[in-house]
């Protein structure tokens, strides 16, 4: 597992997250919220109805901050009060990863 060591918001759209091998990431906000890990959100997602308006349209939602779990995720909390996502730092490698990739 690689280490998370430092995450910075420079802007209200985008978290910079520094790992200890020296690479840094941005990740964007909006697919944070999105591709949040919950039993929640995960359900929402399995059970898609297309009738159904999703709560995780995170066109409005704001990062109001994050808090560190123990020495191997992330909790982030939003402006529409869900703060139950535990990103852990495989995810959330992940996650950054991908966005590297679609980048070029």
């Amino acid at each position: 597992m690689m280490r998370l060591l430092k995450i910075e918001q420079p802007g209200k759209e985008v978290l910079t997250l520094s790992w200890e091998d020296g690479k840094q990431y941005v990740c964007f906000v909006k697919k944070l919220r999105v591709r949040c890990p919950c039993a929640i959100c995960r359900q929402e997602k399995e059970n898609k109805n297309p009738l159904k308006v999703l709560s995780t349209d995170a066109q409005d939602i704001e990062l109001l901050g994050w808090s560190w779990v123990g020495r191997y995720a992330v909790s982030l909390r939003w402006s529409d009060s869900h703060d139950s996502g535990i990103y852990t730092y495989d995810y959330l490698r992940e996650l950054c990863e991908e966005e590297e990739k679609a980048k070029g």
